[in-house]
């Protein structure tokens, strides 16, 4: 019994002096952040400014475009780019067409050179974005950002015609 008391102590001691040299090499750890700045070059703690996150401002703002992507009924997008791509490059590519989305009707209207062409296809609302998909061989996937901005994907066979631009609402009337 008195070998298996003093086993247990040395046992104890061991591990005590052990998880004691480990806590004396945590502490000894330097917690300071080492930043580099685009070039590799060493900034100092002085010089990092970090900023505190606004997350009131991130929730209005989301809360905003919400609001708004379920809000409209029928916007007009126009690009500000386009790209067109192929297997092995993306060109930009200017154009004139813009795209009448009409939620109530469920259609996409493309319009280029004032000849419009009209085509069915399903709006889902997903959080701040409305992402709608053509109905049919068109193709073509739009996603807009509450009611201001929109990207658009469409296939022509297997090369891609990719737009960014704004949108604005208009009114039913027209």
């Amino acid at each position: 019994m008195l070998k298996k008391l003093v086993f247990i102590l040395g046992l104890t001691a061991v591990a005590t002096t052990s998880f004691a040299a480990t806590a004396q090499i945590k502490n000894s750890v330097d917690t300071k952040l080492s930043v580099t700045g685009a070039l590799g070059e060493k900034i100092a703690d002085s010089d990092v400014n970090i900023q505190p996150f606004d997350f009131d401002k991130l929730m209005s703002e989301a809360e905003r475009y919400y609001k708004a992507a379920k809000e409209w009924k029928k916007i007009k997008c126009s690009p500000k780019t386009g790209f067109l791509c192929n297997k092995w490059e993306c060109n930009k590519r200017p154009s004139s067409a813009y795209l009448i989305l009409d939620k109530k009707e469920e259609k996409i209207t493309r319009c280029e050179d004032e000849i419009c062409e009209s085509y069915d296809a399903d709006f889902e609302q997903t959080g701040v974005f409305i992402n709608i998909q053509a109905k049919g061989p068109i193709g073509s996937l739009i996603r807009v950002l509450g009611d201001s901005r929109y990207k658009e994907i469409t296939t022509v066979g297997l090369d891609a015609y990719i737009a960014n631009g704004s949108c604005e609402v208009v009114s039913e009337k027209e």
